[in-house]
């Protein structure tokens, strides 16, 4: 793969500790939030729904399901495009650059791999999930900057952008592990109406995070070494990454690292509520008492924080030295090659250079999720659901990282044995993805954009899935018998007064 220009771009490479980070969040091989989007709302989806809505565990026709394994991943960018590659052709040929212009980018990328999941239905209207995870989640943005392949150096990015001053970026970016159970049952039940609340909790352990705030950068022109040059004349500057990462520097034996590694992290607790209002339709498919003619899904996700420790690497820099030049500071990154080399040379170009000491936390991407699903005719069905963001309501000093889903619209053809799901969605950059993911047996496989397995030049502007559920209907087989209490309710309530008798 050829990659076009921003000389700073190879300096992550150089910084082992900082880049590992990186790496571990953006590269799917290694580290697989939660959506496989394609499938939400169907009654069949198990242990892979209840991260969706807890809820929606109690309302399956299957007594058990396991998914063993399962991953997903999905990321989109407007600042590099990535051409002559997809999802099947040979990467050799791929051509990586920045996307020439003046916008405001911004890179997302959300990961999540599970392991053992399952759910069970204990009776007609309660069931239990459980399982483990790993999820990352990414997002960095910038001001509105003028990006030029051309630019090689920092006088040409000063040049280009001394009119789009002050110039800020962020970055937030962490990877943590979870172990979760869920309870589900139905609250309320009648031939009218099904309504089931259900609660997931949550002890995560958080194994990586960093995070970049830079903000009034200021540029001004100036003489430099006796040519036209540019200056930077404010700024401030905090960036961090959590302490266990340095555990995993090369010089150190893997027993020694992993076992410092596992040291320097912390745990924390998470809570997902959800709810179902759901229509029975009896005559609506197959018969087996799960039927509906709508289902509305309402749910709150990822109610936690991850806590990390700085590493000593971590900074907080004013940049309004003075005569802090365009040659002085291409020279200065290009001198730095790892965090320590960072942290200590920032006195170059600034006029306080302070470690950040402590803890720093992260919040999980805490969300609503409005899910509205309805039965057509036969086995076909129509998916909706919106994403509502609640990052905002944390102000701005707190840390997030994004999840990335907005709106997404489904049509599925579903029976026990198979199903097509055809979604189109649109995340929250405005993104329009149409995608697609079938299920033959245990393997449902998916795509969020059929561009990136199709075009050459969407892959960085996609995402895929893959999982293997087993499901065992139980020995009574799939039927949901009425539940004996509602019934005996309701003969109670027929019964003729004993004066009348």
């Amino acid at each position: 793969m050829v990659i076009y220009n921003f000389k700073l771009m190879s300096l992550i490479f150089k910084w082992k500790r900082f880049g590992l980070l990186i790496f571990i969040n953006t590269n799917f091989i290694c580290v697989f939030g939660q959506d496989y989007r394609a499938v939400q709302g169907s009654s069949f989806t198990g242990s892979l729904s209840v991260s969706n809505n807890p809820a929606s565990i109690v309302h399956s026709p299957f007594k058990l399901d396991i998914t063993p394994f399962a991953f997903q991943f999905k990321h989109s960018t407007n600042a590099i495009v990535i051409k002559n590659s997809n999802y099947i052709s040979p990467a050799k040929n791929a051509e990586a650059f920045l996307q020439n212009g003046k916008y405001k980018s911004f890179l997302m990328a959300n990961q999540d791999l599970r392991l053992l999941n399952a759910s069970m239905r204990l009776r007609n209207n309660s069931a239990i999930a459980f399982g483990s995870s790993m999820r990352s989640y990414i997002s960095a943005n910038t001001s509105s900057i003028l990006f030029q392949d051309t630019a090689a150096t920092i006088r040409d990015f000063m040049r280009n952008n001394i009119s789009n001053t002050p110039i800020s970026s962020e970055l937030r970016a962490h990877v943590w592990a979870e172990i979760f159970g869920s309870y589900a049952r139905t609250i309320m039940e009648n031939t009218n109406a099904i309504v089931n609340a259900g609660i997931t909790l949550k002890v995560n352990r958080g194994l990586g995070a960093a995070f970049v705030d830079a903000s009034n950068l200021g540029i001004s022109p100036g003489t430099v070494n006796n040519t036209p040059g540019y200056y930077l004349t404010n700024g401030l500057l905090n960036y961090g990454y959590s302490a266990n990462i340095d555990a995993l520097d090369t010089s150190t034996n893997f027993k020694a690292a992993q076992k410092e590694f596992i040291k320097n992290t912390y745990s924390s607790l998470g809570l997902s509520l959800g709810a179902e209002y759901i229509v029975p339709d009896n005559g609506a498919g197959m018969g087996n008492g799960y039927d509906y003619s709508l289902k509305i899904g309402l749910s709150l996700l990822d109610l936690s924080t991850n806590k990390y420790k700085l590493s000593n690497y971590s900074r907080s820099a004013i940049l309004n030295k003075n005569n802090v030049s365009d040659s002085l500071i291409d020279d200065f990154f290009i001198n730095v090659t790892d965090p320590a080399t960072l942290a200590d040379s920032l006195g170059i170009i600034a006029a306080s250079n302070n470690p950040l000491t402590g803890k720093f936390k992260i919040f999980q991407p805490t969300r609503i999720v409005i899910n509205v699903d309805k039965h057509i005719a036969g086995n076909f069905f129509i998916n909706g659901e919106v994403t509502i963001p609640l990052y905002s309501l944390l102000g701005k000093k707190q840390m997030v990282a994004n999840d990335m889903n907005f709106i997404n619209l489904a049509a599925r053809m579903e029976t026990e044995k198979f199903r097509i799901y055809l979604p189109v969605s649109i995340n929250n950059k405005m993104h329009v993805w149409v995608g697609g993911a079938f299920r033959a047996g245990p393997l449902l496989f998916g795509l969020h954009n059929w561009a990136s397995l199709l075009g050459k030049n969407k892959i960085q502007d996609s995402g895929g899935y893959i999982a293997f559920t087993f499901r065992f209907k139980g020995k009574n087989g799939s039927k949901r018998d009425p539940d004996q209490r509602n019934t005996d309710k309701m003969l109670q309530q027929l019964s003729c007064p004993p004066a009348l008798q």
